[in-house]
């Protein structure tokens, strides 16, 4: 008897000691190949964007900004006539302040302290000031078209830069080859392993290079007729404008099943 109640306790204990093991037994690791996939595309900027100035003079409010309308007409109706359909031009940052003698900030060191219209600080006039912006799809015409600008008034003109119409585009085609070069990476382990590539289990996007886009501009509906011809001093002077590709990224981190 004492005998059997040991072996029975024995095997009683060795099931308690197998039962907890049994539990940590994990499941078969999973069997994936995992790799990332990066890509850039350039693309030919389809639109540029323009900055010109105006500055109008006078001694009064009414004088200087008439003086400031008029650039503002002649700068238009050039540089819109100059680019053709499918421009933009929009104008924002009007100013207009008062022009107080040399002395007033000279000297004396008035500096930015307030100051009595008198004196060393009477206003003797007013100055208004206007920033012109241009979209335009004629980019082999942009640095001329801001050449032009300053022609007509502008105090300063410049090309502001280059982008494209259709930036999603270009990120769809980086994607695309972001993928590809996934699935050559994948292949390529799975070949060096002596496996079989499954399907994909899991893709992952990681935030792309963006092109910055300008706010929303006021289209002209129909441009203005080109100008009369200028005289021979204001005759056109062409710049060849060849800016340089835009570069979109992408990178994707890309699962795939180990078929088999």
């Amino acid at each position: 008897m004492i005998q059997g109640g040991r072996s029975m306790k024995s095997l009683l204990a060795l099931s308690i000691a197998i039962a907890p093991q049994s539990g940590l037994v994990q499941a078969p690791a999973e069997r994936t190949i995992q790799v990332t996939g990066t890509a850039a595309v350039r693309t030919p900027p389809d639109l540029a964007t323009l900055v010109a100035y105006l500055r109008g003079e006078g001694p009064t409010p009414d004088a200087a900004t008439r003086d400031i309308a008029v650039k503002q007409r002649a700068v238009t109706e050039g540089v819109a006539g100059y680019l053709g359909l499918g421009s933009e031009i929009t104008t924002s940052e009007v100013v207009l302040i008062e022009a107080r003698g040399p002395t007033c900030s000279g000297q004396n060191n008035y500096g930015a302290q307030p100051r009595l219209s008198s004196g060393d600080c009477a206003v003797v006039g007013y100055i208004a000031t206007m920033q012109m912006r241009v979209r335009t799809p004629a980019v082999e015409k942009a640095a001329t078209a801001a050449a032009l600008a300053a022609r007509l008034g502008a105090s300063d003109a410049r090309v502001q830069g280059f982008l494209l119409s259709d930036p999603q585009a270009a990120q769809a085609r980086a994607n695309a080859a972001a993928f590809e070069d996934a699935r050559r990476r994948a292949a390529a382990l799975a070949s060096g392993a002596r496996v079989r590539l499954g399907e994909i289990t899991a893709v992952r996007d990681q935030a792309s290079y963006e092109q910055n886009t300008a706010g929303s501009l006021q289209r002209v509906g129909a441009p203005p007729p080109p100008p009369p011809p200028p005289p021979p001093a204001m005759s056109p002077v062409t710049l060849d404008t060849r800016p340089a590709p835009i570069e979109t990224r992408a990178q994707v981190y890309v699962t795939y099943a180990i078929a088999g």
